[in-house]
């Protein structure tokens, strides 16, 4: 109902003077257009839907922006330019985000967990399309040269890029860099990106001189077979960075009998977005099965879910992909 009362209203905002899109109850004003700034143009180095780079010049801050899946919508929100989003798809429930953006997102025009299609985005006018490479594949909103011919810029995710083979925390950080320079609020950037690598920096002082590195798993459950998250994953990256040892580096699938002849210390287990809400009954599968009760990890109840926005293209919630990480490595560091 949302979706078809919004492509009713696009036509009267098109020509009113000042426009207002409204949702229900909720009214979020237009900017009318980009405070001068003296940080302006701003040189980004991007890539396009297939992984080539490209380099786009920015005039000024966008003020109309379209966000395709969380970490897209999340970062301008946790920027302070959440008010310049006119359309984020892609989150399935608003307890998904950070609690201090709930209210935000709420005013949000339109919210979908589905894309709008590419006539009706037309019809809004962005100045700024942020997604996944997949966003800009033919089947979903077209490639990035149909939005820059149309003056319309476009980011993507650099870790989302099938092209980008090791996926790191150096890369969600540059992201938001990016964003917080296009988006003229670099400070905010800044202190998201130093919370993160403070974060890191403190588990990586306090273990430095262990005697032995904790063994670990990032695991996802699908179906009968059991994928790891190997070294050139985001997980990897952060299970290297806190000095832990991966013990499916490889990145291949597991059988149960290898997970028992590793028996690692913790286990981390990725829960997509449709299980988000089942996460405790997906440990138990672990937990419960008679095959696994000789494990370290389940004997000492060391098997914490990983929320799929935390470990893949996950921009300012990498931070909890971080934490979650390292809270369960290293619990004694992390008592209240």
């Amino acid at each position: 109902m949302k979706k078809i009362f919004f492509a009713l209203l696009v036509p009267a905002l098109l020509t009113a003077c000042m426009p207002i899109v409204r949702v229900g109850e909720d009214a979020v004003q237009a900017v009318g257009g980009a405070a001068p700034s003296d940080r302006y143009p701003v040189t980004i180095e991007n890539v396009n839907a297939n992984g080539e780079p490209e380099t786009e010049v920015y005039d000024a801050p966008p003020q109309r922006i379209v966000a395709v899946w969380q970490n897209s919508i999340e970062t301008p929100l946790a920027l302070g330019a959440g008010d310049r989003i006119i359309a984020g798809m892609g989150i399935p429930d608003r307890k998904y985000l950070k609690p201090e953006y709930r209210d935000l997102y709420d005013r949000i025009p339109y919210t979908s967990l589905e894309n709008l299609d590419v006539e009706t985005i037309l019809m809004m006018e962005p100045d700024l399309i942020i997604g996944w490479a997949s966003t800009f594949s033919p089947k979903v909103l077209r490639g990035t040269d149909f939005w820059h011919a149309r003056g319309i810029h476009t980011y993507i995710a650099s870790s989302s890029s099938g092209a980008r083979i090791q996926k790191t925390v150096d890369d969600e950080c540059q992201d938001i860099l990016n964003l917080g320079a296009v988006l003229d609020r670099r400070e905010e950037a800044d202190a998201i990106v130093k919370e993160m690598r403070r974060e890191i920096a403190f588990v990586t002082e306090q273990t430095q001189h262990a005697e032995r590195r904790p063994r670990a798993l990032v695991i996802e459950l699908m179906g009968r077979d059991i994928r790891s998250y190997g070294e050139n994953s985001l997980a990897g990256d952060i299970l290297h960075r806190l000095n832990a040892e991966n013990l499916g580096a490889d990145g291949l699938n597991l059988s149960i009998e290898q997970l028992i002849e590793m028996d690692p210390d913790a286990i981390f287990l990725v829960v997509v977005e449709s299980d988000y809400d089942r996460a405790e009954e997906i440990k138990a599968q672990l937990y419960d099965n008679p095959a696994l009760q000789g494990l370290s990890c389940v004997r000492d109840r060391r098997i914490d879910a990983l929320p799929l926005y935390a470990v893949y293209s996950a921009g300012t919630r990498t931070y909890d992909g971080i934490r979650i990480i390292a809270q369960g490595l290293y619990p004694h560091l992390y008592k209240e």
